[in-house]
Formats: C-alpha cells, structure tokens, sequence
C-alpha cells in the first residue's frame, strides 16, 4: 500500500530544492551577463594586440603593453579572474585588463591607433534605409564613454549637401570610386 502523506511529501521538498536552484541560476545569469556587459569596457594585452595589428598593420610585444602598464599610461590594471570571475575561463597566467578607453587614447595619442577613414576619404552610409555617398569632412577622437569606437566623423552627404557630426566608424563603409556601382547595390 503507497504511503500518499510520504509521497507528496518528498515530491513538494523536491519542488522546493528545484526552486531554490531555480533562482541561484537566474540570479548567477544576470550576474554573469551584467559581467558581460561590463567587460566590454576592458581590454586584454591580446586584445591591444589584435588591434594594432588591425588597425595599423604593426606587430606589438607583451613587453611593451606591460612596460606601458607598469608606467601607469593604461590606466589601473584589474586581473580578469578577479573581477568577472563568472566570465574567466581561460587557464594558465593571470590575464590582465585594462579600461578600453584609456588604452585606445593612449595609443592613438601615441600615434599606433589611426582612424579608419581620413578627411575626404568617399564613403557610404545608410540613410532613410538607403545607401547613400558622403565625404568626410572632420575627425574626431569619440567622447562617448565607454568609448565603443575611437573616431566619430563628420560627414557631408553628396546628394543634397547635408552635414552630419557624431557618425560613428561602424556606420562608415567605404565607397567605390563611381556612384553608379552603388546605385546597383
């Protein structure tokens, strides 16, 4: 004969024990994608590599990014593991971070980070849900904090002569010589 009282008993502590686990792992979630979030305003010394290579086509060292760590000019140094221990997944040495913005003024005060796109350089941006031709007109290093991206442009659509400020790279695509290519695309 089934002991019912037993039974439901053990099936509501089981319940239980799921709930808790329920909200330990909703609240560990939100932790880890507000650590997400957060470490986008860092970046590693691969991370500063990876970039001058991109961007200017040169090859750093480890030692110089630390030797410009140990000097102070990339801001306050946190260890990765320590403050998004959520996020560290990584083994071996310690992997340090340095806050984005910092890193990118430094090293385009220093010369290694240049824009991607140069005064009257022809470009395209989308408009109104169109492609359409500008000109840059100024360069500026980005306020915006934290500083996704470095430059933001000014630019003056060809079509009708209109000036736009604040145009970020990522809205920026390079244009072909000829308007008429882009007319097709």
């Amino acid at each position: 004969m089934k002991d019912y009282d037993q039974l439901i008993a053990r099936l509501k502590q089981q319940i239980a024990e799921a709930m808790d686990r329920l909200e330990r792992l909703e609240a560990e979630r939100i932790a880890f994608e507000a650590q997400r979030s957060e470490r986008k305003n860092y970046v590693s010394s691969r991370e500063i590599l990876d970039l001058l290579a991109s961007r200017s086509g040169r090859t750093g060292s480890m030692a110089s990014i630390k030797r410009w760590a140990d000097d102070g000019l990339l801001g306050t140094v946190i260890d990765e593991r320590e403050v998004f221990p959520l996020l560290a997944g990584k083994q071996g040495n310690k992997r340090f971070l340095y806050p984005r913005k910092e890193v990118l003024r430094f090293l385009h005060g220093k010369g290694l980070l240049v824009p991607k796109f140069d005064v009257l350089d022809r470009v395209r941006l989308e408009r109104n849900g169109k492609w359409v031709c500008a000109v840059i007109t100024a360069v500026a290093l980005s306020k915006a904090d934290p500083a996704d991206e470095l430059f933001v442009y000014q630019v003056q659509i060809e079509e009708n002569g209109e000036v736009i400020d604040g145009v970020t790279e990522g809205a920026l695509q390079k244009a072909n010589q000829t308007s008429t290519s882009l007319a097709r695309s």
